[in-house]
């Protein structure tokens, strides 16, 4: 059984201003203020990727600023403290085979969300999921190297950094403070979850690695398996663009065509849910990390 302990310190994280974080977090996800102002006024004649670059770069630094200063500044969040310890080899293994399971859990949850909107809403689906950002970027036939290398840094790197810290050791703890660590929990993975392409599987991958943080009492472990599910995006992507050609546009049909890997994933979840559950379990007493 699983204990949710609300800290026994109400005083802390309370100078965080967790919805101005995630304010910035949503506004990023739609435009980034000024940067196409920015860097029009450049004038530079960049390939199309590069201006992909830029503004993931940007959306981090902004981010970055959000968390500085409504999280460090404001809020005084010891950040060195969230991150905490080195987990262990045991916690690393439990991490990959949980991040595993979340990977493909968003598979199947990108099917239940989206294959019976691609036909009473197919305008949305490829607006919101179809089209999405590139993550390996290809052009002419060729890969180009700095780019890449950029992106999947921004990727693997940056952006699992800034969204753990932000998400599981600023404001997870913030609002578990003020409703509960359960709720602190559901409500930091929504916040998380809702300008991904996926939210459903967004949301899953929210609440694991929340788990994590509590489990390993450390932002190390939650921000390698972050890291480590984008890569498998990152590598996935990329082998497609090798089987299928670097011009290859992936369409709705060809997604609502994909529709047994959806299943073929749902049926993994069951079995690998059947399976945790026959395991024995001891009693868990989880508690927030930071007091």
């Amino acid at each position: 059984m699983t204990e949710f302990v609300q800290a026994a310190t109400p005083s802390a994280f309370s100078d965080v201003r967790a919805r101005y974080i995630v304010l910035v977090w949503v506004v990023l996800a739609f435009y980034l203020p000024g940067s196409s102002l920015i860097l029009s006024s450049l004038d530079l004649n960049w390939t199309w990727y590069w201006w992909d670059v830029a503004m993931f770069y940007l959306g981090h630094f902004y981010f970055f600023l959000a968390i500085l200063l409504f999280g460090v500044l404001v809020g005084k969040v010891p950040i060195k403290t969230c991150i905490g310890r080195q987990p262990t080899l045991a916690e690393v293994r439990g991490g990959v085979e949980l991040t595993a399971f979340l990977f493909v859990a968003s598979m199947a949850a990108l099917y239940v969300t989206y294959y019976p909107l691609s036909f009473v809403a197919p305008s949305f689906v490829e607006y919101w999921y179809i089209n999405t950002p590139y993550l390996v970027y290809a052009d002419a036939g060729t890969y180009p190297v700095l780019p890449n290398l950029l992106n999947l840094l921004s990727l693997c790197v940056i952006g699992p950094v800034l969204e753990e810290v932000a998400f599981r050791g600023i404001i997870m703890p913030r609002w578990a403070r003020k409703w509960g660590l359960r709720a602190g929990i559901l409500s930091s993975s929504t916040a998380f979850a809702v300008v991904h392409a996926d939210p459903l599987g967004a949301f899953l991958f929210g609440i694991g690695m929340s788990v994590l943080y509590l489990k390993a009492q450390s932002l190390v472990l939650p921000i390698l398996c972050h890291g480590l599910s984008n890569l498998v995006a990152w590598l996935m992507e990329l082998g497609y663009l090798i089987a299928y050609g670097s011009d290859h546009v992936y369409t709705l049909q060809e997604f609502q065509d994909g529709w047994p890997w959806g299943l073929g994933c749902a049926v993994l979840v069951a079995l690998w849910v059947g399976l945790y559950f026959r395991r024995p379990k001891s009693s868990v007493r989880w508690t927030l990390p930071v007091t």
